[in-house]
């Protein structure tokens, strides 16, 4: 029987390398309606503004160092320092910055907020999870999540800066965090002490599983980039004559909006790894079912006869 992933030990199972990907193939496969609607309404206003600020930044950029390149007596560095000033003293940088955190933000509590819906299991018979359950997750949570971007960034950076290896290390580690934050409502320095404890002994295959599924979504886009990419030379060409920033807006929107297939698939197979080491651990799932055991089932409710009921066994 096939798995419907609406129920929490749907979830909470121990999977190898391989289940963990089929896991979040399948998990899309079977939500892919109700998902999708809740990262249209949900995330792609944002994506869209996030790509036109993106490409609006890039298009000065590129007019800043076109103006510098024109001064033959500026020397690469010097090029380079106006070209960071340019980017440092933009009101569009900081919007940009600002825009790309709430995106970020929206992405994950869509995914992780529909996911918290599925483990609480069906609330009615033939009910979905809608928008607006997500949505009210997402309210919840905001604040938490996108000051929690800022401080996983500091926390990573002051590793890299220790040394390299600590900061690889924490990267892979802390990949757990929003999952374990929203499925366990820990703090902020509770749930990276968490993900630090179930990393443990396990860094490499969360490494491993994180590698394969970019490499897997970047195989499964090479073809749709490489016919983007012949379509955006033709009119690269067309834009340039009439010396229009149009075109580089236009491509960096629709490259944000890339975002929206890859980053569900990364995010959900994280999810997998976070729920299979909290099994091989703690054995949750497995708690659950024995306490299960010997328990009477609820009493049907009153209803209509149908011919087609076979009744209570």
């Amino acid at each position: 029987m096939a798995n419907t992933y609406s129920q929490e030990s749907d979830f909470r199972q121990e999977r190898d390398f391989g289940q963990k990907i089929s896991a979040t193939f399948e998990f899309i496969g079977v939500h892919f309606r109700p998902l999708g609607r809740v990262l249209l309404y949900i995330v792609l206003p944002a994506a869209l503004v996030q790509g036109v600020l993106s490409g609006l930044l890039q298009t000065q950029l590129v007019a800043s160092m076109q103006m510098a390149t024109g001064a033959a007596a500026d020397s690469a560095w010097q090029r380079q320092r106006s070209l960071y000033g340019t980017m440092i003293t933009s009101p569009t940088y900081y919007l940009n910055s600002v825009a790309s955190q709430i995106f970020s933000t929206l992405l994950i509590l869509s995914v992780y907020g529909y996911l918290l819906h599925c483990l609480a299991g069906p609330s009615g018979p033939g009910r979905t999870t809608s928008v607006a359950d997500v949505w009210a997750v997402v309210k919840r949570e905001f604040l938490g999540t996108f000051f929690s971007l800022w401080g996983l960034g500091i926390v990573v950076a002051l590793g890299f800066l220790v040394f390299v290896l600590p900061g690889v290390y924490l990267m892979v580690a802390l990949s757990l965090f929003f999952v374990v934050r929203l499925v366990e409502g820990t703090g902020f320095r509770a749930t990276i002490s968490r993900c630090l404890f179930l990393t443990r002994g396990k860094w490499w295959s969360t490494f491993g599983v994180l590698f394969i599924m970019v490499l897997l979504l970047y195989v499964l886009l090479a073809a749709a980039g490489s016919v983007a990419a012949l379509l955006a030379g033709g009119l690269t060409s067309m834009v340039h004559a009439v010396k229009t920033p149009l075109f580089t807006v236009t491509v960096t929107a629709i490259t944000t909006l890339f975002t929206l297939l890859v980053y569900p698939p990364i995010l959900l197979v994280l999810a997998f790894q976070y729920f299979n080491l909290v099994e091989r651990k703690e054995s949750l799932g497995l708690h659950a079912l024995v306490d299960q055991l010997g328990q009477a089932p609820v009493a049907a409710g009153p209803h209509a006869y149908r011919p087609d009921d076979e009744g209570e066994y």
